[in-house]
């Protein structure tokens, strides 16, 4: 061992022998000086360590975490309590609901994230973990602006999902790599900001500045967008998009925030407690006001968002809606009471939860309660007529007689000058506004010359399958108006469309071809060419006024779909077809349209198209089947069948009633898991493919018919209607059937996509599912089986059916055909 030689006496201190070196021991080193309890004294010639972090107790941390997420709760609630005072409630229940709601989420939040730095503190030291969050939450900042500008730009420039959400993926990555670069920038000005001894406080705040303004600066548009248009699905949700960000910023903030040792020891006795009673209170007042809830969801946005997941959270009848968080549902054990459901007159029955069940209703205005995301409260719970918030067409609301039916003789009611607009709960109007012939008060309009053939009203409903209408027996009432055309027209059991592939499906009803065999571009969603003879081009060669309003992007005068049409009206610029409902602004236009020319004497061919019941489902008020894909998808079809009436009841009041000619159809199905893809453009099977298909000729008797077609039948249906001419259309007309002049079955029809082939013929279907080496067929008896669940291919019985089919399907797809 190496010790030191012992050396002369070193001097006396000038402050007194106490304070020199301690004497040594008789025999060793110097003694050392004694340290308190717990702590050591370093050796000689180091400098003392750093103290170790305050640890604290888990409740003290519990408290920390509680008190700094209701700081982070009651900021992130905000816009919440902004949204909620303009949808009629005060801004002050909108902050505790909303913080109230956020506050378990970024509690938890931040006891992980701040758990997380500890455990980082102790591997990098102390200040590297908060570097590292302020960097990410400037990043974020940052970032967020430039993807929300991208994203307004392309809403603007673009309306279809696929190209918007590739073009946002590719421009997206560019725009978060360029916020990186920025941050470190930033950070970098920071850090030379600090060594000429700027304060770290005001580093800090224009950290939180740059991260949290342009956050706010992007919310405040959003904000107006949404309050303006209350029941815009895609507004609340950018804004529950904006509260996110705002809390995520907010909350990787706050978590590298460490409290004095006495702010700590407060938070840790009130934390808890203080966090219970902004709960208790939220809950409580909740519960004395429902409206509230309906308010709050009414604005949209994160806290929305997750109060209405809570209220389904109570729904424990199935009818999608609770009884708690702001629900109506006055009777959980019966899924057919519930606010806004169908009330039965005489029955004793409640059904729709109006006896005083949650009068505080009425309190609020309107437009809290009309665009509540969940269509919970209509416009009846503001005062409105019950009329009105049924869903009963703006005449029946206000008193007026029912419309008649197409084809009916009646007059029409007056419509004065000074008539508002009517609107029901889901906003779809027909407002007397577009009306172009107006007749003094008193008078009956005059009748328009009698035009030698029929007016054709074709109405396409995009991605509507038959067996979720109940024009064709579906057990809940999806489609009363459509059932009432069925009723005097021709109801066609089996129609089928050429495709689920949307471009093959609407391609034969504009050029009379199919896809393949039109003269079109080769783009995934193509251009159709002018070689094209279309059917509207027909159509006015036979002396018909064309027009045509389109709900969808694709059908566009960019893609060639308005050759032939004297006008062409979309509506996609107003309303998102896919994050939007657009049918009542489509059969808006359609009146509009009709009305302008109800006067001339040549006889009209309108085309509409009805979008909604495509994906993605939103919901509508005052139609409610329950919670589920399957309930969203038949409120869809519900709402479009609601804009058929008005649009219906338009032609039985105007001048020409009994001389249109009425087709409706289905464009494509639409799978709902039944052969585990859902959604369409894939498969072939009877979902997916089988549509309704009605046809109601002026004088022509009722009827059904069993056997399969086509809606490529329904372009040379149409030109055989109109008496326009049909070279090179491919179908059959069905008109004879539509007269009943024609009762037997037709040939096979087929369908395809770019992957499957498929052939009807009677009651066998052959599905052909195309693979590299070898394909796979599928024979299905559609008789007994119609949910084609058993193949038949491989069965002897059936060998000969299968070749025959194949021989069909062979034949047809030839390139001569």
């Amino acid at each position: 061992m190496i010790t030191a030689e012992p050396g002369p006496p070193p001097p006396p201190s000038a402050a007194g022998s106490h304070d020199s070196v301690p004497p040594r021991s008789p025999s060793g080193p110097p003694a050392r000086q004694s340290a308190p309890p717990g702590r050591s004294v370093p050796p000689p010639g180091r400098s003392a360590a750093p103290p170790p972090p305050r640890r604290s107790a888990w409740t003290t941390r519990l408290g920390e975490a509680c008190v700094l997420g209701l700081g982070v709760a009651s900021l992130s609630a905000v816009p919440t309590a902004l949204r909620t005072a303009r949808a009629g409630a005060s801004f002050l229940d909108g902050l505790l609901v909303g913080t109230a709601v956020l506050l378990p989420l970024v509690t938890l939040a931040l006891i992980l994230s701040r758990a997380a730095g500890r455990g980082f503190r102790g591997i990098v030291g102390t200040g590297g973990e908060r570097l590292a969050v302020l960097r990410v939450a400037l990043w974020i900042g940052v970032a967020f602006p430039v993807l929300a500008a991208l994203a307004a730009l392309l809403k603007a420039t673009t309306h279809h999902r696929g190209l918007a959400g590739a073009t946002f993926g590719v421009l997206g990555l560019a725009g978060v790599v360029a916020a990186a670069l920025v941050t470190q920038r930033l950070v970098a000005l920071g850090d030379r900001l600090a060594a000429r001894g700027v304060k770290p406080w005001l580093l800090a705040v224009a950290g939180t500045a740059i991260g949290v303004v342009p956050l706010v600066a992007a919310f405040a548009p959003l904000a107006a967008h949404a309050a303006s248009t209350t029941g815009d699905a895609g507004a609340a949700v950018r804004a529950a998009i904006v509260d996110g960000a705002i809390a995520l910023v907010a909350t990787a903030l706050v978590s590298s925030v460490d409290l004095s040792a006495a702010v700590g020891r407060i938070a840790g006795v009130a934390g808890v407690p203080l966090a219970a009673l902004v709960l208790m209170t939220a809950t409580a007042r909740i519960e004395s006001f429902p409206p509230l809830g309906q308010a709050v969801r009414a604005g949209g946005g994160l806290a929305a968002t997750l109060f209405s997941a809570l209220e389904q959270w109570t729904d424990r009848d199935g009818d999608g809606m609770g009884s708690h968080f702001g629900g109506l549902d006055c009777d959980e054990g019966d899924p057919t009471r519930y606010h806004g459901a169908p009330e039965t007159p005489g029955d004793g029955i409640d059904q729709d939860c109006s006896d005083g069940a949650h009068e505080g209703a009425a309190s609020l205005p309107a437009r809290a309660v009309a665009g509540s995301p969940a269509g919970a409260l209509t416009t009846a719970a503001a005062g409105a007529p019950p009329a009105a918030a049924s869903g009963a067409p703006p005449a029946a609301a206000a008193g007026a007689p029912p419309a008649a039916p197409v084809g009916a003789t009646t007059a029409a009611p007056v419509r004065a000058a000074s008539t508002p607009a009517a609107r029901d709960e889901g906003s779809a109007v027909i407002p007397a506004v577009l009306t172009k012939t107006i007749s003094p008060a008193g008078t009956t309009p005059a009748p328009a010359a009698a035009p030698t053939r029929p007016d054709v009203l074709l109405v396409t409903l995009d991605t509507v399958r038959a067996d979720h209408t109940s024009a064709y027996g579906y057990g809940r009432d999806t489609s009363p108006r459509l059932a009432e055309l069925a009723a005097r027209g021709v109801l066609f059991e089996r129609a089928y469309a050429a495709s689920s592939e949307t471009q093959r499906a609407i391609s034969p009803l504009v050029t009379g071809r199919r896809l393949n065999r039109a003269a079109r571009d080769r783009r995934e969603w193509p251009t159709l060419l002018p070689e094209n003879d279309t059917l509207a081009e027909r159509m006015k060669r036979a002396g018909y006024l064309t027009a045509a309003v389109s709900s969808f992007t694709w059908i566009s005068q960019e893609r060639g779909f308005d050759q032939g049409f004297d006008r062409f009206e979309t509506v996609y610029g107003d309303a998102h077809p896919e994050r939007e409902a657009t049918g009542h602004l489509a059969v808006e236009k359609a009146i509009a349209l009709l009305e302008g020319v109800a006067q001339r004497t040549q006889p009209i061919f309108l085309w509409l198209h009805l979008f909604d019941a495509h994906e993605r489902y939103v919901a509508h008020p005052g139609i409610r089947f329950g919670a589920g894909r399957t309930a969203a998808y038949d409120g869809e079809i519900a709402y479009v069948d609601r804009q058929l009436g008005a649009l219906l009841d338009a032609v039985a009041r105007g001048p020409r009633a009994g001389r249109t000619a009425v087709i409706v159809h289905g464009s494509q199905g639409e799978g709902l898991g039944e052969h585990g893809p859902v959604g369409h453009g894939v498969e072939l099977y009877e979902e997916a493919i089988r549509v309704p298909l009605v046809i109601a000729l002026p004088g022509a008797a009722p009827g059904r018919y069993p056997h399969p077609v086509s809606t490529v039948d329904i372009a040379p249906t149409v030109l055989d209607v109109g008496g326009a001419e049909a070279t090179a259309v491919e179908g059959a007309s069905l008109a004879a059937i539509a007269t009943g002049a024609e009762r037997a079955p037709r040939g096979p029809v087929f369908a395809r996509t770019a992957r499957r082939a498929a052939v009807v013929d009677g009651q066998l279907k052959l599905l052909v599912i195309e693979r590299k080496k070898r394909d796979r067929l599928l024979l299905f008896d559609l008789g007994s089986d119609p949910r084609e669940t058993r193949d038949l291919s491989g069965e002897r019985r059936f060998e000969a059916d299968l070749g025959r089919l194949r021989e069909k399907l062979s034949a047809f797809e030839s390139p001569s055909q």
